[in-house]
């Protein structure tokens, strides 16, 4: 339920005017021409609108109050969350040296008519470094190796079949190179032999994968460009987006030889055939070996870097106020120079000040500030009085007439972060050898400052769970606490029969005592129509800073773990018939709008009033979805004659968009929330 709107005074601007013409037989007899053509009514109008603006402050006044409230319990509205992607930088062509991409590195979208250029900024420097390949090997079981180095990487190699005489899953060749190609966009060349050996070039039973060093174990790569025809093209090329936590692992030729190659390694392995595909009926054959880099991915926050901003000068009183000029402000970092510096006006040195969450354990020689993210708003300590009715100075004041200056910060964050893929693709400063930049993946995790309302629903919850998780609605409200972008999350815990959380077929999934499931759901754009399961993961971000939080708040014996819903994707295909075709597109843009809607985790949910204008907090967990319930979303479209048939169906494959069987009803489960995937309109 929504906050009430309190209004101090209730008067609107017309209000106004037909009180002040009441008011003119009494006061001005004569004048007996109150049309809106009349110069004295037009005064009048003016009065009102200068009145109507002083009202619209006055009013303002319970918000501040509400702020004021909030803070005096510790409950300050949650900043934005810059969305986060990677992006891809690509030479113009393979170079002899390194190539920096340095860090603050700016690219963005194309600026257009309608929509501001989205700026992200690189997180770290990326290092492109041509390739040494050092080893060449072959394996019939990944156990045992032959060595193919000198046969291979010699000036006059030889051709080396790398597979068995009789090809089976598991056969595989490495490739180690001695520099770390990490991060990297390696292009690996293979100059095979001509022949045939009974597969499908096109889809041939190759997989390439890496070590990677943080999960210890391979990986498969994301391939994009393969030119080897399953090893069959002469003068071929793969190209492979290395990922950032490759590593060194060593290799023994022999199963305890004590002779380990040490190389960050590449593998092209054999697997096992899928249903109807052909298979090798003999080795491929490769005559050479070769490698280069083209390019290098890094990743990218939705924020700008702003440096060096004058804030202005100290008055030297307690408690002084300034404000950035570019909000929201992503959370300060001192290690990265995020900070104040006050400079003074003779030769003495700046001094640099440290930013604090607040200024409850500073004294008055104490160097602190603090920084409101969503307001920008910069602080120097406050003078309060204490207990004994002695004043104290928290936090030390600039000295008077001090320059006050914002070293950098971040300027960014919101849901307008979260582009789709293929849209980064403006560099901002040229950046020698390289050609363009784009993302291959769409940015998420962005979100919007908490709004005033949500904070003031959270305000009394805070004050119940008193900062401790013990039930489940506390650990719903400290969720939410632990970070901005939670849309919603629901918390299961064990029954008290132990059997745990019904799915609603009557069966259950077991939850261990002394364990706590959330379910969590990310804020995402209202606007974004289709959503696919990228949108609704949860960040990285946001996954360390709910655990972290909880952790220090939950009971020793209690085991937290976060997970995504189990959505249940929906298809509904239609058939309409219209009372005028010249109307079909505006019904089908309707009818979309109000299914997509309809069926959605966030923003949307059925809607008691049948109006559909209004979106609602998001398709409730458990709830089952009726094919009745479709009909009068439909046939209340003005335009439609009536709807001869309704199909749903659950989408049983999302990466493919294969659906099932139609049904008249999808039951996601208690863990599971609806959600719309590419409804089909047909007019009749």
């Amino acid at each position: 339920m929504s906050l009430p709107q309190i209004k101090l005074d209730e008067r609107t601007f017309q209000d106004l005017v037909d009180e002040a013409k009441l008011r003119i037989p009494r006061y001005c007899p004569e004048w007996t021409n109150h049309n809106v053509s009349d110069p004295g009514v037009t005064l009048i109008e003016l009065f009102a609108y200068m009145v109507d603006q002083l009202l619209y402050q006055i009013n303002r006044v319970p918000e501040k109050n509400y702020r004021s409230f909030l803070d005096m319990i510790g409950v300050k509205l949650a900043p934005p969350n810059p969305a986060r992607t990677e992006v891809t930088f690509r030479l113009s062509a393979p170079q002899p040296g390194a190539v920096i991409i340095p860090k603050y590195t700016e690219v963005s979208t194309v600026r257009t008519e309608t929509n501001e250029a989205r700026i992200f900024t690189t997180e770290k420097d990326l290092q492109i470094v041509p390739p040494s390949l050092k080893y060449v090997l072959t394996t019939a079981n990944s156990q045992t190796f032959s060595d193919r180095s000198k046969m291979t990487l010699d000036k006059l190699p030889n051709p080396v079949a790398v597979f068995q005489d009789e090809p089976q899953p598991g056969n595989a060749f490495y490739l180690g190179f001695s520099q770390n190609i990490s991060s990297n966009t390696l292009v690996v060349g293979l100059d095979c032999e001509k022949i045939g050996v009974g597969i499908n070039p096109d889809d041939a039973p190759l997989i390439w994968e890496y070590w990677d060093e943080r999960e210890g174990d391979w990986r498969s790569l994301e391939l994009m460009r393969d030119t080897t025809g399953g090893l069959t093209v002469p003068f071929a090329e793969v190209e492979l987006a290395i990922p950032s936590t490759a590593g060194q692992h060593e290799i023994e030729l022999v199963s305890g030889s004590g002779d380990p190659l040490i190389a960050w390694w590449l593998r092209c392995r054999y697997r096992e055939l899928s249903k109807g595909q052909p298979d090798y009926n003999k080795s491929p054959v490769i005559r050479k070996f070769s490698a280069y880099t083209i390019g290098g991915t890094v990743p990218v926050m939705h924020c700008q870097i702003i440096r060096m901003e004058e804030l202005g000068r100290s008055s030297g009183e307690s408690g002084q106020r300034f404000r950035l000029r570019n909000t929201p402000v992503l959370a300060l970092n001192h290690a990265e120079n995020e900070t104040i510096m006050i400079e003074y006006l003779d030769e003495r040195a700046p001094e640099i000040w440290k930013h604090v969450p607040d200024f409850s354990e500073s004294d008055a020689k104490s160097k602190n500030f603090t920084c409101d993210p969503v307001t920008g708003e910069v602080a120097f300590g406050p003078a309060i009085r204490n207990p004994r009715g002695e004043i104290e100075q928290r936090g030390a004041i600039p000295p008077f007439d001090t320059r006050i200056n914002m070293i950098a910060y971040r300027n960014g964050g919101g849901i307008e972060g979260n582009v789709g893929s293929q849209t980064l693709t403006v560099l901002k400063s040229s950046i020698a050898y390289v050609d363009s930049v784009n993302n291959r993946r769409p940015a998420t995790g962005g979100t919007s400052a908490e709004s005033l309302e949500h904070a003031l629903q959270r305000g009394p919850r805070t004050l119940r769970a008193r900062n401790r998780a013990v039930t489940a609605e506390d650990f719903e409200v400290l969720t939410r606490e632990a970070t901005s972008g939670v849309a919603r999350v629901r918390c299961l815990t064990p029954s008290s029969n132990g059997n745990g959380n019904g799915n609603g077929n009557g069966e259950y999934e077991r939850i261990d005592p002394g364990t706590v499931i959330l379910l969590v759901v990310p804020e995402i754009d209202p606007e974004l129509r289709e959503l696919r399961p990228e949108h609704l993961n949860i960040p990285n971000f946001m996954r360390t800073d709910i655990l972290d939080y909880l952790d220090e708040r939950r009971l020793i014996t209690t085991q937290v773990q976060l997970a995504i819903p189990k959505y249940q994707w929906v298809t509904v295909q239609t058939r309409i018939k219209s009372t005028n075709s010249f109307a079909n597109e505006r019904i089908k843009r309707e009818a979309e709008r109000r299914l997509y809607r309809f069926i959605r985790p966030v923003h949307g949910g059925p809607d008691p009033s049948m109006r559909y204008e209004t979106p609602g907090e998001g398709w409730p967990f458990g709830r089952i979805l009726y094919l009745s319930e479709i009909f009068p979303i439909l046939q209340t479209i003005d335009g439609v004659e009536f709807v001869e048939r309704i199909q749903l169906f659950p989408v049983t494959d999302i990466s493919r968009g294969q659906a099932g069987n139609p049904v008249n009803e999808i039951n996601p489960g208690a863990r599971g929330l609806l959600c719309s995937y590419r409804h089909q309109i047909v007019f009749i």
